[in-house]
């Protein structure tokens, strides 16, 4: 039957617990008030592991908060990176599933947001946002839906970033190459730049 001996402030504004005459965890000063803990208490093995699960909890979840608090995350996201910290997997999934009943999880909404700054500032084809957002774990439901959000010409993506990037290079094979790279690394079909690119020459020969 596990015994508290100790309580000590931490420089965290947390409360160190120790059992037995050992350290075993901290928890934050609600959970303290909430157990009533005290030096000399004594424990079931069931009430002490509904004490360690209580305060992985509430820790896991004021890191969540944190975390939300820096930038968005889907639901796969935060999970991979509160499982990074060794939170246990059932209290993450529970962490995770409050945090969508309130509204700050929500990967639809971030499908939708991530999707437009992809395709608007990023100039990223349509193919490659749908990879992005598979890797950063979006189901593919809520990718299509995004998708079909969002209007895009794809020619019109191509022939706005070789304005900014490499128009005054496409009068030499060199540089035409390099167009052609970098539209490929952006998701665009070689078919789709070619297109352009022929467009493009066809209007600096006539500019000529």
């Amino acid at each position: 039957m596990p015994i508290l001996t100790k309580l000590s402030p931490t420089k965290q504004g947390r409360m160190a617990l120790f059992f037995d005459e050992e350290f075993a965890f901290s928890v934050d000063l609600e959970t303290l008030a909430i157990f009533g803990l005290q030096a000399g208490m004594s424990f079931t093995d069931e009430e002490y592991a509904e004490l360690v699960e209580k305060t992985q909890y509430k820790k896991a979840k004021d890191r969540a908060f944190k975390l939300l608090g820096y930038k968005s995350y889907t639901r796969w996201m935060l999970k991979q990176r509160l499982q990074q910290e060794d939170f246990p997997v059932e209290v993450v999934a529970d962490v995770l599933d409050r945090l969508e009943e309130l509204g700050l999880l929500d990967d639809l909404d971030y499908a939708r947001r991530c999707a437009a700054d992809l395709l608007h500032l990023k100039k990223y084809s349509v193919s490659r946002v749908r990879q992005e957002l598979r890797c950063r774990g979006v189901e593919e439901a809520d990718i299509e839906e995004a998708l079909q959000q969002i209007d895009s010409d794809p020619l019109q993506q191509i022939r706005e970033v070789v304005e900014k990037k490499y128009r005054s290079g496409l009068s030499d094979e060199k540089g035409r190459r390099r167009a052609v790279n970098g539209l490929q690394r952006l998701g665009y079909s070689y078919g789709q730049i070619r297109q352009v690119l022929n467009e493009l020459e066809i209007e600096l020969a006539d500019g000529e």
